[in-house]
C-alpha cells in the first residue's frame, strides 16, 4: 500500500513538473538564495523564493500568512475546528481559500498535485518516512531536532519559515514588544504560578513548558511549577493520577474544557484556586482556545486581548 501511494504521488509530481516547466518562465535566482536549513532530519536548500507553498505542519498557514505568503493547501488544525474562519487570520487571507490538505493524517496525492515548490512542516510531529515521501515532491522544512515534536518555541519557527520564504522575521519584535508591554503593566504576572490542564476519556493532563500553549502563559512572566515539569519530563505533557490532582491547585488553573470535564473528580472541587475562582476554562473549540493553540505571530496578539484580563482577575482573588 506505501508503495502504491509513493509511485501515485511520484506520478503526479512529474505531471506537475511537466506543466510548471511548459507554463511559467525562467527564473534567475534572487538575492539571498539559495537558503539552507537546519532541522530534524539534515537539511533542506530552497533555491529561489518559493510561489507554491503547502503548509503541513497544524499551525505553519500562519506563520506564511504573517510574512505576506498565502498557501495553496494547508492542514486543517486538530479538534474539528473550521480553521477557515479563524478570526485572526482573516485580513491576510483576504477571501484566500487554500486546499485542506489532510488533518491527522496527510493526503500527500492532494500534495502532490498542488505542484508545491516548498512544504512547510515545523509544527507537524513529522515522521522520517512522511518527511522523506514530502521531500520527494518539494523541498520540505521540518522542526528542530533541538524541542520534542510540537515544542519548538514561536519565535524560531517564524525565524525558519521567514529563513525559507526569504522574508526576514520582523514579525517577532512586533508580537515581542506586545508581550513585553503587558509584563510591564501587569507586574503581578510575574513569578505566579499556574497550570494548563486538559480532561480527555476520564483522565487529566496537565502541561509543560515545553508546550506551546504554557509557553504562551510562561511569555507573560506566570511559571510553571517544578512538580509539573518533573512529571512531563522531556515531553510536553503529563498524566496526573486523581491524587496528583493537587498540582493543579496554583495561583491560576488554566483549563481546556468546562468546569463539567472536571467535577468528577472529587478532589478537584476541594483545590482553593476552584472554591476561590482563580480558574480560566476554554472551550477546545472557541476561537480564544485556538489562538494559543496556534501561537503564532498572527493569533497571539488575539489572545493576548482575551487572556490579559482573565489572568488579572484570577490573581486579584
Amino acid at each position: 500500500m506505501r508503495i502504491a501511494l509513493i509511485a501515485a504521488v511520484a506520478a503526479l509530481l512529474v505531471a506537475g513538473c511537466g506543466e510548471k516547466e511548459s507554463n511559467a518562465p525562467a527564473q534567475q535566482t534572487e538575492a539571498g538564495f539559495p537558503v539552507t536549513i537546519e532541522h530534524k532530519f539534515g537539511t533542506t536548500v530552497v533555491e529561489q523564493p518559493p510561489e507554491r507553498v503547502v503548509a503541513v505542519g497544524f499551525n505553519d498557514q500562519d506563520f506564511a500568512l504573517a510574512l505576506g505568503v498565502k498557501p495553496v493547501g494547508v492542514r486543517q488544525f486538530q479538534g474539528g475546528i473550521d480553521i477557515t474562519k479563524r478570526p485572526w487570520a482573516q485580513d491576510e487571507l483576504s477571501g484566500a481559500s487554500p486546499q485542506i490538505i489532510g488533518a491527522e493524517d496527510l493526503e500527500f496525492e492532494k500534495i502532490a498535485a498542488l505542484r508545491p515548490d516548498l512544504i512547510l512542516g515545523v509544527y507537524s510531529g513529522l515522521n522520517e518516512r512522511d518527511y522523506g515521501t514530502l521531500s520527494k515532491i518539494a523541498p520540505t522544512v521540518a522542526q528542530s531536532d533541538e524541542y520534542p515534536d510540537y515544542g519548538q518555541p514561536w519565535q524560531e519557527q517564524a525565524q525558519m519559515t521567514g529563513q525559507a520564504l526569504g522574508k526576514g522575521d520582523a514579525v517577532v519584535g512586533d508580537v515581542e514588544s506586545q508581550i513585553a508591554r503587558v509584563r510591564r503593566e501587569h507586574p503581578e504576572f510575574e513569578g505566579s504560578s499556574f497550570v494548563l490542564a486538559s480532561v480527555s476519556t476520564g483522565q487529566v493532563y496537565a502541561y509543560g513548558s515545553k508546550d506551546l500553549r504554557s509557553r504562551f502563559f510562561t511569555d507573560l512572566g506566570l511559571e510553571v511549577p517544578a512538580e509539573i515539569e518533573e512529571l512531563a519530563g522531556d515531553s510536553f505533557f503529563a498524566q496526573l493520577s486523581e491524587e496528583q490532582l493537587r498540582l493543579l491547585d496554583q495561583d491560576v488553573l488554566v483549563v481546556y474544557g468546562s468546569r463539567k470535564d472536571l467535577e468528577g473528580f472529587p478532589l478537584f472541587r476541594r483545590l482553593d484556586a476552584v472554591r476561590e475562582g482563580r480558574v480560566i476554562f476554554m472551550d477546545p473549540a472557541g476561537d480564544f482556545a485556538n489562538a494559543i493553540g496556534f501561537s503564532s505571530p498572527l493569533s497571539l496578539p488575539y489572545a493576548l486581548d482575551r487572556a490579559v484580563p482573565q489572568l488579572a482577575e484570577a490573581l486579584d482573588r
